[in-house]
């Protein structure tokens, strides 16, 4: 049912894991990215301009996702977007204190 996903994400390029919290990425309308998550530690998805559109492995519903839009990324697979306009995103993960529910501890 996949095949399909795992042969675009053949051909994208993309590291073995995201560079997180860095800021914005820049995607050209109609450029496609790609990131296989791992799940033990949730990203979000968010759309700072733009519109981008997103489907994930494990999940039948696509997402479309307008500027200030937020998804979370809890379960492993492979997640492929792709700009339907010029589009802005940042992916991040949680800070350490916020994933633990530590915050504060020595």
């Amino acid at each position: 049912m996949w095949d399909w996903m795992r042969k675009v994400t053949k051909r994208l390029r993309w590291g073995t894991r995201p560079a997180l919290n860095t800021g914005p990425m820049r995607l050209a309308q109609g450029t496609p990215w790609s990131v296989r998550t791992r799940g033990d530690e949730p990203l979000t998805l968010t759309c700072a301009e733009g519109t981008l559109w997103l489907t994930r492995e494990g999940d039948a519903r696509d997402y479309v996702l307008w500027p200030g839009d937020t998804l979370r990324l809890e379960h492993a697979g492979h997640v492929v977007v792709q700009a339907l306009r010029p589009s802005r995103f940042c992916l991040t993960a949680p800070s350490p204190s916020r994933r633990t529910g530590e915050a504060g501890r020595s």
